[in-house]
């Protein structure tokens, strides 16, 4: 036996040596193509400045914004666990027609490595025609002795997922609010990571890591793993070292209970230029708790995965919707975030809108007006693309063990234009409170 055990071992380490191996040079691709974009900014700086005033401050301030990521991700540090400190906590789990995925959903709560006694499960049946209702109640049967409290709510007419949400934090009796989204599954330690970051006081909200559960069916699925990733890892990274996460989403989040009660009628209510609120719940939700100066923060170690859209049509569709929302709630957030939250987080807040909005008309002028017009093709603007993206597939290969990661990279760009265009359309469309998924 222990010959056999050291042979594994001895196997072992070289396997372990060439990917250590593996992420030093992958290590070193990352910061070359730093040190190309900053030589290409220096270089082709007379290229933005050509345009005028406003293109090269563009050209700068995008270019520090993105490197800022990067190092306030690395600056994010993880809060040491609370062993001592466990409140209880509720799930919920609004869901319509999910019976593909719901049982499996509400199935992994009871497999956590929490307190027994300390965790109810609230799963609301909004309306579905399918068999969602049926495998909401074999999972709760399976959780009977697993969890201190399963109910579900079945309604038989649809009201919305934010009704649902709302009824669960109504219903739930516990200090701790944990939302999932009836196609995500939650890893076994996801809970004491979450709930270790409400030992402060201040946090009113915490965002989970979520990967992709069908990374591997498509090339979109494939991008999607990618800007998940980096979405979480860099993004809710740099603005969790503010405490100002902006968006704490719907596939993993945990709240405190007593804070959602200051404004959860308010929350349910909410109107947008006359018209119901009726998605963007998570970051609505979230831009609620920073307005009355909460904290909202990432915990990188509870993790879940989540379905995502792998045909075209529904991404879009998808995406659409998160753009609408995404518009509405940087408009609302843009009138307090300055008095409320972190003055530097604020700021960044700010530039990103900004860079947001103009990404188009930089675009425009660099694939279509000066072609056109100066016979000037955008070669050192797409070069720059190039990199962002390679930088941004660098990083995800050196944290994610995934063998065809450029092949995602190299389609990434056609996921950012088509982002860029959809924020027009959200922002032409935004007075549109229809769902837009089916």
């Amino acid at each position: 036996m222990a010959q056999a055990l050291a042979l594994d071992q001895a196997l072992a380490k070289p396997v372990w040596q060439e990917r250590e191996k593996t992420r030093k040079r992958l290590w070193i691709l990352f910061f070359g193509i730093i040190y190309a974009v900053v030589i290409m900014k220096l270089a082709f700086g007379h290229y933005a400045l050509n345009g005028g005033i406003f293109f090269g401050i563009y050209s700068v301030t995008i270019t520090l914004f993105i490197l800022s990521r990067f190092l306030l991700s690395y600056l994010h540090r993880a809060v040491p666990a609370a062993k001592r400190y466990e409140p209880g906590v509720s799930f919920v789990v609004p869901a319509k027609n999910e019976g593909d995925n719901i049982y499996e959903t509400i199935r992994r709560f009871g497999a956590v490595d929490y307190p027994k006694d300390k965790i109810e499960v609230i799963a609301i049946n909004d309306g579905s025609t399918d068999r969602t209702l049926d495998e909401m109640r074999r999972a709760a049967d399976d959780l009977r002795d697993k969890v201190a409290r399963v109910e579900v709510v079945d309604w038989k007419k649809n009201r919305g997922k934010r009704h649902g949400m709302h009824e669960g934090v109504v219903r739930a009796t516990n200090d701790i609010i944990i939302f999932v989204d009836s196609d995500s599954f939650v890893e076994p330690g996801s809970v004491r990571h979450l709930v270790k970051h409400f030992v402060d006081p201040r946090v009113g909200a915490v965002s989970g890591h979520t990967n992709v559960y069908n990374r591997d069916t498509n090339l979109l699925t494939k991008m999607q793993s990618i800007r998940y990733y980096i979405s979480f890892r860099i993004f809710k990274s740099a603005e969790s070292v503010f405490g100002a996460v902006t968006c704490s989403p719907g596939c993993l989040s945990a709240y405190r209970r007593s804070y959602l009660m200051e404004f959860i009628d308010e929350w349910l209510h909410q109107t947008f230029l006359g018209a119901p609120c009726t998605f963007g719940d998570d970051r609505s939700l979230t831009n609620f708790v920073l307005q009355r100066e909460h904290k909202a923060v990432y915990s990188p170690e509870a993790k879940a995965y989540t379905v995502v859209p792998d045909t075209f049509r529904q991404y879009v569709k998808q995406q659409q919707r998160w753009k609408k929302s995404w518009v509405r709630e940087t408009f609302i957030a843009s009138s307090f975030l300055w008095r409320r939250q972190h003055p530097v987080a604020a700021l960044f807040f700010y530039v990103y809108i900004l860079l947001s909005f103009v990404a188009p008309v930089i675009f425009i002028r660099a694939v279509i007006w000066e072609p056109v017009r100066y016979g000037i093709m955008p070669i050192v603007y797409l070069l720059g693309l190039f990199l962002v993206l390679a930088l941004y597939g660098t990083y995800y290969r050196i944290h994610v063990d995934e063998p065809n990661w450029f092949v995602a990279v190299a389609a990434y760009w056609f996921y950012s234009v088509i982002l860029m265009w959809q924020l027009v359309w959200a922002f032409v469309t935004i007075a549109d409170s229809r769902w837009g998924t089916r």
